[in-house]
């Protein structure tokens, strides 16, 4: 019996060892598991005050940061939404920009034109990015389009009757508009064309109605799918 004793102590020591060390690893498991979801957490945390930033940058200051304008190019942020057209802030930022640089040209000098950059006109340029929305709508409805030959076709109409006032009108455009010969015709005068052309189209149900493509663009933009995003 006596040779026994030794064993079964060991055997009960070790028991005892076991345990402790199994209690030990348990406890590290669970701190472990622990600081794995509070690091999750905070980085969930992170994430959604990055957004959160983000979204006030954008849609309540209507930031044009470089980092704003990184991320926008990006991203499909959208400054507003007209049925299934999305409008996106970088185009936003884009046309806001177009309308700084003419306010500042010499262009606007010669015209008289004394309009302050405000909140009101970044409105009045978002209303006017939803009417543009609401006008390439209703050309896809009604089949409507546009082809790159009609476009340069009166582009160089445009130039002609330009030329006894602006003899280079590539130069003009970059100079006062910061565009290029394309942005101006896929920008000014493809739309120029399709709201004639659609004015045409609508005039045909209602002949005595000069306004008729007016009307139906401001009740457009009065409906429940249009969506504007950004605040002013």
């Amino acid at each position: 019996m006596s040779m026994e004793q030794p064993n079964s102590a060991l055997s009960v020591g070790d028991t005892h060892l076991r345990q402790g060390f199994g209690g030990l690893s348990r406890q590290w498991r669970d701190k472990k598991k622990f600081f794995i979801i509070l690091g999750v957490l905070i980085a969930a945390l992170l994430v959604l005050g990055g957004i959160a930033a983000i979204g006030s940058a954008v849609f309540v200051a209507r930031s044009d940061h470089a980092v704003i304008r990184q991320i926008s190019g990006r991203l499909p942020i959208p400054a507003a939404r007209l049925g299934q057209k999305t409008i996106l802030y970088r185009d936003f930022l884009a046309e806001r920009d177009t309308v700084k640089f003419f306010l500042n040209s010499e262009a606007a000098k010669e015209q008289g034109v004394d309009t302050a950059f405000d909140v009101s006109t970044e409105k009045n340029l978002l209303e006017k990015m939803l009417q543009d929305a609401a006008l390439e709508e209703l050309a896809e409805q009604k089949n409507i389009t546009v082809t790159e030959e009609e476009l340069r076709s009166f582009f160089a109409e445009v130039v002609l009757t330009a030329a006894s006032t602006t003899a280079d009108i590539g130069s003009y455009l970059l100079k006062n508009f910061g565009w290029s010969e394309e942005d101006f015709r896929q920008q000014v005068l493809r739309l120029d064309i399709l709201g004639q052309r659609l004015a045409a189209e609508l005039a045909k149900d209602k002949p005595d109605d000069p306004n008729a493509l007016a009307a139906y663009l401001s009740e457009r933009l009065q409906r429940e799918d249009v969506v504007r995003y950004l605040r002013f």
